[in-house]
């Protein structure tokens, strides 16, 4: 029992003693307990924690544990394999702190603390931070960290952070790490990495899958889904490069294709995407993940004259012949995927209201000559769905929504 430190029935010494039930009316200091400690306003063991320990404010494992110590003596300590940890549950209004490990629960309104390694669940009303490595579950109102590694899960509203490598799971506005493992990383880990927020960024290399509005891959060997991806091109041999999904992809540039359509007479395409198996060596065909952003113009002879211009996006992977004799290195290709159109009535004014075409497409293209390089001749077949909504004869001019569908047909040149 204790009223403060140093008026209790352990007497003045209390850091010598190891209790196995405390209960303090406002804080309590002790070397250890071994089952359960409470306290009104704060609980402070010098050795270790076993069991549960509930305050109002605080609670701390280890504290004073390296007083009046050189640097060199807490080096011979720790060598000795001193660690002052905690093996059970922290609850607390505002912090938990262990010095050493922490294997089970935290829980706090505020801060929770660990300076090695956290095995087992943290919840924090601000943020949660682990100064080595983290093998369990962080959950944070605003904040999560884990310095050297995280191997499980990160939910926090605005951020979550480790400088190592990430195996689970980051959820929040803005996730960052040191890098992300996956199926197609240099070692074929199995263990896959996920970052979902507003901003994802992997600084050295992104083996496993980013979503969200901007992604930063480093190499990324992954799949980033975002409005914009950036990312870089692996290096060892052997591995597979990412996919990177968006808007706007910065890394490698795709193609630059102009053809027409039965509903477009011009058509500009640009697509970025990336190489997938350009370092297999054993491969005898080339594989490219591209997404294209395509700019329509129509005409007085266009299937639907009210259609004026028209915004899109494609994705679509392209498979290209892979061939050591000179100059017929990829002379040839084929690629299917799906392209979206927004179709507008007026000739420099969105229309607000739906007016999507989706169609599914083949493609087929060959290099124009031999021995060009770059400049192919293609052609697509496809199948158009529309779905928009048309005017009725009402008087109140209401327009309810339609569905059409009709074979399509492209042709065109792509310089790639």
């Amino acid at each position: 029992m204790s009223l403060s430190p140093g008026i209790s029935t352990n007497g003045i010494h209390g850091s010598d003693k190891t209790n196995v039930f405390s209960f303090n009316f406002t804080s309590g200091y002790t070397g250890a307990t071994n089952f359960l400690e409470l306290a009104l306003i704060s609980n402070a063991n010098e050795l270790k924690t076993r069991g549960l320990q509930v305050a109002g404010l605080v609670n701390v494992t280890g504290i004073n544990a390296y007083k009046g110590l050189s640097e060199n003596e807490i080096d011979q300590k720790q060598r000795s394999g001193f660690e002052a940890n905690m093996i059970g549950a922290q609850f607390s209004g505002l912090i938990n702190s262990v010095l050493s490990n922490a294997y089970g629960w935290q829980a706090t309104g505020g801060v929770n603390m660990i300076h090695n390694a956290l095995f087992g669940f943290q919840l924090a009303g601000i943020s949660n931070v682990v100064y080595k490595y983290s093998f369990g579950f962080q959950l944070a109102g605003l904040t999560n960290t884990s310095y050297q590694s995280m191997d499980g899960v990160q939910i926090a509203t605005l951020s979550n952070y480790t400088d190592g490598g990430l195996y689970g799971l980051q959820l929040s506005l803005f996730n960052r790490v040191g890098f992300i493992e996956g199926k197609n990383g240099y070692e074929n880990s199995d263990y896959t990495g996920w970052q979902i927020g507003l901003v994802n960024k992997a600084k050295e290399r992104m083996n496993g899958y980013q979503i969200g509005l901007v992604n930063i891959g480093g190499r990324m060997q992954g799949t980033q889904i975002g409005l914009i991806n950036i990312y870089k091109r692996g290096k060892e041999i052997g591995t597979i490069d990412g996919t990177a999904i968006g808007l706007l992809n910065i890394g490698s540039f795709g193609h630059l294709s102009l053809y027409a359509t039965e509903l477009f007479p011009v058509n500009i395409e640009v697509t970025t995407g990336n190489i997938k198996n350009g370092r297999i060596v054993t491969t005898h065909k080339n594989k490219y993940v591209h997404n294209a952003l395509i700019y329509s113009k129509g005409s007085s002879w266009s299937v639907d004259k009210d259609a004026q211009w028209a915004l899109g996006y494609a994705l679509r992977k392209y498979i290209y012949n892979r061939s050591q004799r000179p100059g017929m290195n990829e002379i040839w290709f084929y690629a299917y995927g799906i392209t979206m159109q927004h179709l507008n009535e007026a000739k420099k004014k969105i229309t607000k209201e739906l007016n999507l075409i989706s169609k599914p497409e083949l493609l087929i293209g060959s290099r124009i000559k031999p021995k060009n390089s770059s400049v192919y001749f293609f052609a697509a077949l496809s199948w158009n769905a529309y779905l928009h909504k048309e005017s009725t004869e009402q008087v109140t001019e209401e327009r309810e929504l339609k569905f059409d569908n009709w074979p399509g047909v492209s042709l065109g040149l792509m310089v790639h």
